[in-house]
């Protein structure tokens, strides 16, 4: 079982830029609540993945730069 501190958790229900310079500089990664989103995130890097493959609740430890959120809601950590 991993252990991760999370600072801050917020609900984005819409689509934004994340990291420096933006309204969440501090994110490490994301997790998926119960409102059943669709959307997907973009890493940093190149590459991306779809709301639909995480399970709800399963943090997942990445540097993403931006969320799309089609509907729900999903959850920034920092």
């Amino acid at each position: 079982m991993s252990n991760y501190r999370i600072y801050k958790a917020t609900a984005v229900s819409s689509s934004v830029a994340l990291g420096k310079g933006t309204d969440y500089p501090n994110v490490w990664g994301i997790m998926r609540g119960e409102s059943n989103p669709s959307g997907s995130v973009q890493f940093a890097g190149g590459g991306g993945l779809n709301f639909g493959s995480i399970d709800n609740h399963q943090i997942i430890p990445c540097y993403p730069i931006g969320v799309t959120v089609s509907s729900g809601a999903i959850i920034v950590l920092e």
